[in-house]
């Protein structure tokens, strides 16, 4: 498992997500997904050029997302299309090199490396844009569902968790449900083990707070 964050420049500024924040619902909730994945440990879709990785997205124009590795962290400098890839990887490199460069500033002042200190958790971005962007918050809750019927649930809760956070809260979801506070945080946690039957009720929870329908797609078997 690794932890996952966006590369924060000395400015303030955050390329990953601006370029995020750019897309449309649909796509931004598949590289939601993407990034939860990475979170999960699944780096099967990256192709890595030493610790530079590019992680593509077989959907739509091809969305690619940027990161480099530091031991358990992966770090977001950006994103883009397979029809930008020359010149999304080229940026996402120079990001990379000013990541490497404020670390090498940072072990020579302190003798300790600090590069969380340049970073922002990537959930931050998925949380805030759910608050704002009923669209994407559907989109987001489909894919959820999708993931557990397609076996992903490791992924589908870690979305899912995301979900509740940035919506209704696990106390709100433990009064909806039944169930205690910290059940529903163990069963949404990366190691949860939730069954079925409450995977359901909690699913159905967030429906009903959105205020939409699901709409889950399986993937056939070759």
């Amino acid at each position: 498992m690794f932890t996952v964050v966006e590369y924060v420049r000395e400015d303030g500024s955050n390329p990953y997500k601006t370029w995020f924040d750019s897309l449309h619902a649909q796509a931004a909730a598949k590289v939601a997904t993407a990034t939860a994945r990475l979170e999960m440990g699944n780096t099967s879709s990256v192709k890595w050029m030493g610790a530079f990785g590019e992680y593509r997205i077989d959907w739509g124009p091809g969305y690619r997302i940027y990161l480099m590795q530091d031991g358990d962290l992966i770090i977001l400098p950006g994103g883009g299309t397979k029809k930008g890839q020359k010149r999304d990887i080229a940026q996402a490199q120079a990001f990379a090199a000013e990541i490497q460069s404020a670390k090498s500033r940072c072990e020579a002042k302190t003798q300790e490396v600090n590069t969380m200190a340049l970073t922002r958790d990537f959930k931050q971005a998925v949380v805030e844009r759910v608050r704002r962007d009923p669209a994407f918050a559907k989109a987001l809750l489909d894919e959820a569902a999708t993931l557990f019927l397609n076996g992903e649930p490791n992924t589908a809760r870690l979305i899912l968790r995301d979900l509740v956070n940035a919506t209704m809260g696990f106390e709100a979801l433990a009064a909806k449900t039944g169930k205690p506070t910290k059940s529903l945080h163990r069963m949404l946690s990366k190691r949860g083990n939730p069954s079925m039957d409450n995977l359901a009720t909690i699913l159905s929870a967030v429906r009903k707070k959105l205020r939409v329908s699901l709409r889950a797609h399986t993937v056939d078997a070759a």
